[in-house]
């Protein structure tokens, strides 16, 4: 019986030694924390601007077709005269339809022929290099021209430091929530960026807790082109802090 009893107080002791041990391990992987999401913005002026012009065959005073042979030649030298480099100039597109005049419409059983456009696309880091290439092209070469897109030469750094603004943000938030409760901020627990496509957000005033400036570029080229409307950059960090 004697054996008995103290089996039991050792099974016991053992039961509450284990309770302890899951209390402390729930209380060691369950700490009390915070959770917070910071949102940091920026607009920056691009320098990188992409701008494609849709060159196209057409008939001459004696209706004569100029070959786009001639016409990309044309081109290209004005390029040239403009400032633009080679390696900023890509071909983009080749097309051909049959000529829609009426002049060709009466003819065109007996000399058939397609008139052919060629697409080149140009990067450039000014709006002023744009509007000479507008200004001194051969308008009956020309079918259209539009711009396909802006950037930056240094997006990926420039994403860097909003992403990092944002976590900062995010570490303020958490710091003046906790004291508000009476609460020190400790180590961080978790850092997570939120996907999101969300560039072209106006508004701070109704972002939580976020940072916006602005960068001007360090080309002062590009700064004092204003045609272009400025890149936005935004982002958002998830955030776990232990209180201490």
């Amino acid at each position: 019986m004697k054996n008995s009893f103290n089996l039991a107080l050792i099974c016991i002791g053992a039961a509450l030694v284990l309770n302890a041990c899951s209390s402390n391990s729930n209380q060691k992987e369950n700490p009390k924390k915070i959770e917070v999401t910071g949102s940091a913005e920026m607009e920056v002026v691009p320098n990188q601007i992409y701008m494609t012009f849709n060159l196209k065959e057409y008939l001459d005073a004696n209706k004569q077709k100029v070959k786009l042979e001639s016409i990309k030649a044309e081109f290209l030298k004005l390029c040239k005269t403009v400032g633009i480099v080679d390696s900023n100039i890509s071909i983009s597109g080749y097309s051909g339809s049959e000529r829609w005049d009426y002049y060709w419409y009466k003819k065109r059983k007996s000399e058939p022929d397609f008139m052919g456009t060629i697409s080149y696309t140009i990067k450039v880091n000014v709006s002023e290099k744009l509007d000479q290439l507008v200004n001194g092209i051969n308008d009956k070469a020309l079918d259209y021209f539009n711009i396909t897109k802006t950037s930056h030469s240094d997006m990926e750094q420039l994403r860097k430091d909003v992403k990092t603004k944002a976590l900062i943000a995010s570490k303020a938030k958490a710091d003046y929530l906790a004291k508000s409760i009476g609460e020190e901020l400790g180590e961080a627990l978790l850092i997570q960026e939120i996907e999101s496509n969300d560039y072209g957000y106006n508004s701070n005033a109704l972002l939580s807790n976020s940072t916006s400036y602005y960068k001007e570029s360090d080309n002062n080229e590009v700064a004092a082109s204003p045609n272009f409307e400025k890149i936005k950059i935004r982002y958002e960090m998830r955030a776990e802090f232990k209180l201490k």
